[in-house]
């Protein structure tokens, strides 16, 4: 490939920029402190060398994996690296194995910078957010829930998991790639600069709660899905301006947080076609 003179290879354990490498990964603080966030793997590769205008700072590629058929047809990766500007380095895949989160580590590593939404949040279309969800798996099903559903506006807790950790990334699927993501504060500000009234849907038991499949779910509005172990917080239960409680059988407690909010955005995706 012509863009191979770009790159580095790394020999040793005791290279600064690899060992540089290994800290940030070992830590989501100091990857958000650098303003880094890393994707493993072809999947996440792919759906990341096809953003337009993705500010990527380093590829890191085992040398195993460059003669693989998957790898040689990731043909955005050669937009990406032609001009040089990308860092890329070449790995033993002993060497990568340091580097990986994976037990069985596939390549490629990609640092870059994650971007939140630039423009302010749309409150006539329906937003997701995510209150004080704190399992990188639960936060990655429900971004992949919302892209496949529609919601296209996600807003976070403080509380929540970081979106672009190692853990969110792969239950998400890249999800995040295809989303607007705001923080709470964010969708706060819009409510409290909004001269209209939003609706607000709270997944809760609340004695007003109504039968997700009786409840009008085509008007936009704010889902708000809660922790694992608390619910809906207060404050946003105070908010809520509809409760919706899913109906199931009796012989289970309940659904967990990424099951329900599929069954809630799906029944509005239904409610919509």
């Amino acid at each position: 490939m012509s863009y191979e003179r770009n790159f580095t290879l790394i020999e040793s354990a005791q290279n600064e920029r690899l060992k540089n490498a290994i800290r940030l990964l070992a830590s989501n603080n100091a990857l958000r402190q650098s303003g880094l966030a890393a994707a493993e793997g072809l999947h996440l590769a792919e759906s990341l060398l096809h953003l337009p205008g993705v500010n990527i700072e380093s590829v890191w590629i085992p040398q195993s994996l460059l003669n693989k058929p998957e790898w040689l047809t990731l043909s955005a990766l050669s937009d990406v690296l032609e001009n040089g500007l990308v860092r890329c380095f070449v790995l033993s895949d002993a060497l990568f194995s340091k580097l990986s989160k994976l037990k069985t580590p596939t390549g490629p590593m990609i640092f870059f910078e994650p971007e939140n939404a630039s423009t302010g949040i749309d409150l006539s279309k329906d937003i997701a957010l995510l209150d004080g969800i704190q399992d990188p798996g639960n936060v990655g099903t429900l971004l992949r829930n919302c892209a496949a559903a529609g919601v296209q506006q996600v807003a976070l807790s403080d509380h929540s998991a970081w979106v672009w950790s190692d853990k969110v990334l792969r239950a998400g699927m890249g999800a995040q790639f295809s989303l607007h993501l705001f923080s709470e504060s964010d969708l706060l500000k819009a409510l409290g600069a909004s001269a209209g009234k939003v609706t607000v849907r709270a997944t809760s038991l609340h004695p007003k709660s109504v039968d997700l499949f009786d409840a009008d779910l085509k008007p936009a509005g704010i889902w708000v899905f809660g922790s694992e172990g608390q619910g809906v917080s207060p404050a946003w239960l105070d908010r809520a301006s509809h409760y919706i409680r899913i109906p199931q059988s009796h012989h289970i407690e309940s659904l967990n947080v990424g099951s329900s909010s599929a069954v809630c955005l799906f029944e509005q995706f239904r409610q919509r076609r």
